[in-house]
């Protein structure tokens, strides 16, 4: 009998699992399982970015938990998912203005999970990756006039190879500034910016001559960012023999296009590129550019006060605006003297002789810019170009809409910005909206490679003309984004420069008398200082009155005709 329960007890145990027994491997979370569901409810708008107008951080850690462990796990169809969400795009069921569209991208943050995608995807090595992400950039429909998927893919793959450590993506994407439809030239071209290298700068400097003037606006950013690490003489560089010969190459091309090219952001981009390799011989080349600008007769996007703020900045002297002859006069006295100074090492003595002190602060990032743009209905009538030379929008002739005018204008101003430049974008039709918002207030949003792309392929092209024009609450916002006013000890200006573009009088909101607009905004920015550039279309009549509070603001009025 004992033995039949001895026997008996032992069957029990074996049948038991054991306590200390480690759990089968197939019962462990599958990273993939989890970011297909991820991916499946954010697509269905289940999932959202913001809580209560801010970002929610708990939400980004998670998803950086999911692709981390998909990445890792290095197979190809880890890669296949991760690419769906790279090119990922959630639509607004519903959605019939550009007011509920920019809500809904506020909280979804498309351009987020796409940039993430992307740098997880550079990581992965599986043999199999990198041919498959490279046919996508021939497929047969990169050529169609229509956006489509394979437009939307090889975006998509420009932007994995910008950074990717292999030769074969840096050989691809040199090819691909040579060989894709120009859309796509421009991703290519901006992609090789944001890796260039010095053995890139013959390519890029051939590229400065390209009838399309993204490319141009590229391959200038891309020159500066080569050569900064090799000439910048605040790091105490001094180039020599080729190196030294590349470098005069580059500000030759670079200064050309500074003073002479047609399109102001080309020569925006120029400008940058040449303060951000921070030598003495920019300076020059920085000169004879403000000079030219000085000599323009329409500018309304102040590029002679940006070429004013890079000189100061670069040599520490402060001098009035609207001016060359002191730039002149200084170059001519102090240039065979003048030296940059390599910055002091941390915990160094500041040196005594601070007359370039300036010059160790610089920051050519400072723009501070906030835009108001007007998509009431009556931007979506269409307008023949008048003249040349007020706009980079096309020759006398071109026919176009006011809103796709304004919008290609911006896309250009987005791209010539350096890295680090600040910025805003307030819509208004009926209502107001804020492209990026945290907490209701405005964000000043650094320019990098994810909020371009944000600002490229999301918010910019999702704008869609509607509704009565409400000008006055616009400009509250704007000017109520300015802080109290840059004298208040407690309260600074979040940004300097304001651009306001319109084609018509106020229909809507509190105040549409335009006298009453113009001496609120006069009184708003007694204090804060900011200069208000007007941009205006359609009939003048219905646009006159901003000329007057660009000028009673510091700022500029053109009209585009």
């Amino acid at each position: 009998m004992l033995r039949h329960l001895t026997l008996s007890l032992l069957a029990l145990s074996l049948a038991l699992p054991r306590a200390n027994a480690q759990e089968p491997e197939d019962s462990q979370p599958d990273p993939g399982v989890e970011l297909r569901a991820w991916l499946n409810d954010y697509k269905d708008g289940a999932i959202r970015f913001q809580k209560e107008g801010r970002t929610d951080p708990d939400a980004v850690a998670l998803l950086e938990q999911h692709m981390t462990a998909v990445a890792k796990r290095n197979t190809f169809s880890d890669a296949q998912l991760l690419f769906e969400a790279a090119v990922v795009q959630p639509q607004a069921a519903g959605a019939t203005s550009s007011m509920e569209t920019i809500d809904f991208q506020r909280e979804m943050q498309p351009w987020r999970v796409r940039a993430m995608a992307q740098r997880h995807l550079r990581t992965m090595n599986q043999v199999s990756v990198l041919p498959w992400l490279l046919k996508k950039l021939s497929a047969k429909g990169i050529r169609a006039n229509v956006e489509n998927d394979d437009q939307v893919h090889a975006i998509a793959v420009l932007r994995i190879l910008a950074g990717h450590p292999s030769l074969e993506a840096k050989l691809e994407l040199m090819k691909a500034c040579g060989s894709m439809p120009n859309k796509l030239r421009v991703h290519a071209v901006n992609s090789m910016a944001r890796d260039a290298e010095l053995e890139l700068v013959p390519t890029l400097i051939g590229l400065l001559r390209d009838r399309e003037a993204n490319i141009r606006i590229a391959a200038a950013n891309a020159i500066g960012t080569a050569m900064q690490p090799h000439v910048d003489e605040t790091l105490g560089k001094n180039p020599t023999g080729e190196l030294l010969k590349k470098r005069n190459l580059a500000i030759k091309h670079l200064q050309r296009l500074v003073i002479s090219d047609k399109i102001w952001q080309v020569r925006s981009a120029a400008a940058f590129s040449l303060a951000t390799m921070r030598c003495k011989a920019v300076i020059p080349a920085l000169i004879k550019g403000l000079d030219a600008e000085l000599k323009r007769t329409k500018d309304p996007w102040a590029m002679d006060v940006r070429l004013h703020k890079v000189l100061e900045g670069l040599t520490g002297q402060s001098v009035a605006r609207g001016g060359i002859a002191p730039w002149k006069m200084f170059w001519k006295s102090e240039g065979a003297s003048f030296t940059v100074r390599p910055k002091p090492l941390p915990g160094q003595e500041k040196q005594k002789d601070d007359r370039y002190k300036k010059f160790f602060d610089l920051t050519i990032e400072s723009d501070r810019v906030l835009f108001v743009l007007d998509f009431s209905g009556s931007m979506a009538e269409p307008m023949e170009l008048k003249a040349t030379g007020t706009t980079a929008g096309g020759a006398a002739g071109t026919q176009t809409t006011k809103a796709e005018l304004v919008i290609k204008e911006l896309k250009k101003l987005v791209m010539s910005l350096p890295d680090g430049a600040l910025c805003n974008f307030v819509v208004f039709s009926s209502d107001v909206r804020i492209w990026r918002s945290e907490g209701n207030r405005p964000a000043l949003i650094k320019l990098d490679d994810e909020s371009r792309d944000d600002l490229l392929g999301n918010f910019l092209d999702g704008l869609r003309p509607n509704g009565p024009t409400n000008l006055y609450d616009a400009l509250q916002t704007a000017l109520g984004f300015g802080g109290r006013g840059l004298y208040d000890k407690y309260y600074g200006a979040g940004f300097d420069t304001l651009y306001v573009i319109t084609d018509g009088a106020p229909t809507a909101g509190p105040v549409t008398d335009k006298l009453e607009i113009r001496k609120r905004v006069r009184e708003a920015n007694q204090l804060r200082k900011i200069a208000i550039h007007c941009i205006t279309f359609g009939e003048k009549n219905d646009t006159s009155f901003l000329g007057p509070m660009a000028e009673e603001n510091g700022g500029r009025h053109i009209h585009i005709e």
